[in-house]
């Protein structure tokens, strides 16, 4: 009875030590666990629309290019990009590159109402959940004034969400569709209003014969004084053949 009393004891006793040492092995494969992966486990994502701070006004916006406009009513927007090699890549079929600026300029009944602004750079968004991140873009509202407007930044992200697969643009089908050639005909209605905007009144233009008109000593009574109208014509012609060459270089 006694012999068989020690035998249970044994058993039990292997038992205890059995389950100690599993018990160990367990802890110690949880404290060599990656510590990234546990990291990342344990990582509390960034409120969406936090990086919004990092969108500035643009300053150059009238610099950029209307790609895209829409009308609802007493509502009229105007889509900016700033650059036209964002319109190029999109027009490839290639994601269009850091340092991308999209501007939305809001009117209601012909009032400025405000501008909104998303801006895309690398690294951008990283902070974010996958679920809610917009790939690389931060967005930011700004009242008439480009003061930074209160407003839940979130809703953009919400509203861009479904884009993805148009690197999360609403208007990425306007921007393919941009004739590139309207920028060279736009920049020469800029110039043309640019020259015409100057006041030639007190210009004296004068009209010297072919052969007369390499001689450092032109007789005045040889050329014609032009009249007015005339004169205002030649002038602008040359300003813009000058503006335009300058444009170019």
């Amino acid at each position: 009875m006694k012999k068989r009393l020690i035998q249970i004891l044994a058993l039990l006793l292997a038992l205890i030590l059995t389950a100690c040492s599993n018990k160990e092995n367990e802890t110690m494969e949880t404290s060599q666990q990656n510590p990234e992966e546990t990291s990342q486990q344990n990582q509390e994502f960034a409120e969406i629309g936090s990086g919004a701070h990092l969108v500035k006004f643009p300053e150059d916006l009238e610099e950029g290019i209307v790609f895209a406009t829409y009308d609802r009513g007493d509502i009229h927007e105007d889509i900016y990009v700033n650059s036209r090699e964002a319109i190029e890549a999109a027009q490839n079929g290639e994601e269009l590159p850091s340092g991308t600026v999209i501007t939305l300029v809001g009117y209601k009944d012909g009032e400025l109402d405000q501008y909104l602004v998303m801006e895309k750079r690398a690294g951008w968004g990283s902070q974010y959940s996958p679920e809610e991140r917009n790939g690389e873009w931060e967005y930011q509202a700004f009242n008439p004034e480009k003061e930074v407007r209160e407003d839940n930044i979130g809703r953009c992200f919400t509203c861009h969400a479904n884009q993805e697969r148009d690197d999360y643009m609403n208007s990425m089908d306007q921007m393919k569709e941009f004739d590139l050639g309207e920028i060279s005909q736009s920049n020469n209605r800029r110039a043309e209003d640019q020259v015409a905007a100057n006041h030639t009144e007190d210009w004296k233009v004068s009209e010297i014969s072919a052969h007369k008109n390499e001689s450092k000593d032109v007789n005045k009574e040889e050329s014609r004084l032009i009249g007015d109208e005339e004169k205002a014509g030649i002038i602008q012609d040359v300003l813009l053949t000058m503006y335009l060459q300058q444009d170019k270089s």
